[in-house]
């Protein structure tokens, strides 16, 4: 069994090494490693020419030009490749050692699985551990609710990208969660509960943290396209509407006032985003902000 893991980067010098170190030194299946990067002038190239020519470890090939982003960048490099499994690992992530043995020996135990996912951890920008990324069991009722698979912890078999085409490469924030909703539909994801198989690197520069609000914007409509009923985007409305309030009230608990301004400022933009999105308002999530204003003393 052949995994293919494409890793899309632009100006990612500083992260790069760790995340290729992860991966060229798996023991155990065949891995076929294509670096993606956007046309990087931070020093990637070289970090890149040194990997190829490097005789211990798998093989990395690699292109740098300018891409359309990382969703046409992940997508060209996913059309490349030509392993069974495919996957795709950000240049600031990493592989545990390990973590490909364990999933090419799922595969070949499960010929019914198509796609799975492994628990995973947030990383400092050092590489230490933040905290566990917080993984479920599979549900798909659920995963509209919260991505709960944790993106560099994800891997599917080609006849998956046959079937559900590759990464949608109008979206900047939410292509993977679309994806996985988007396959999960109809495919029943395996939920590989060992060991942690990866870790995501939480940091300044990464772009959910950089632009919170758009990110979770973006996200509610990802889940309007798949939803069956309004509560799941709902629920992704307050959470953007909650970043809305952080980034124009900042809450001090201990300043009465300001907590009722942020609680008055995320009920109006929950009313906002509803009406913008075009999604019912739901009883419950009326009954929720009604709570939430007398909470406050609103």
């Amino acid at each position: 069994m052949k995994i293919s893991v494409v890793i899309p980067s632009y100006h990612q010098a500083a992260y790069l090494s760790a995340a290729l170190e992860s991966v060229c030194t798996q023991e155990g299946p065949e891995v076929e490693v294509l670096v993606h990067d956007g046309g990087s002038t931070d020093g990637s190239v070289d970090i890149l020419r040194g990997w190829a020519s490097r005789k211990d470890g798998h093989p990395v090939r690699w292109v740098s030009q300018p891409d359309a982003g990382q969703a046409d960048a992940i997508n060209q490099g996913l059309r490349a490749v030509q392993g069974d499994v495919l996957a795709y690992l950000n240049s600031d992530d990493v592989y545990y050692p390990g973590a490909l043995a364990a999933v090419a020996a799922h595969f070949q135990a499960h010929p019914d699985c198509l796609a799975l996912y492994g628990r995973a951890h947030h990383l400092h920008a050092d590489g230490s551990i933040m905290e566990e990324y917080p993984t479920e069991p599979w549900n798909y009722d659920r995963l509209l609710e919260t991505c709960f698979l944790c993106q560099p912890a994800v891997f599917w078999r080609r006849e998956v990208t046959g079937q559900f085409g590759v990464f949608d490469d109008a979206l900047h924030y939410a292509l993977d969660y679309e994806y996985w909703l988007r396959v999960g539909r109809e495919v029943p994801f395996h939920y590989l509960d060992g060991p942690p198989l990866a870790g995501s690197r939480l940091h300044g520069d990464t772009k959910t943290l950089r632009a919170r609000v758009p990110a979770h914007l973006e996200m509610a409509r990802v889940v309007q396209r798949y939803a069956p009923r309004p509560g799941p985007v709902l629920g992704w409305i307050k959470h953007l509407a909650h970043h809305h309030g952080f980034q124009t009230e900042s809450p001090d608990p201990a300043d009465p006032a300001g907590r009722r301004r942020f609680v008055a400022t995320m009920v109006a933009q929950c009313l906002r985003y509803a009406r913008e999105l075009d999604v019912p308002l739901e009883a419950a999530f009326l009954a929720g902000l009604e709570a939430d204003l007398r909470s406050v003393g609103l």
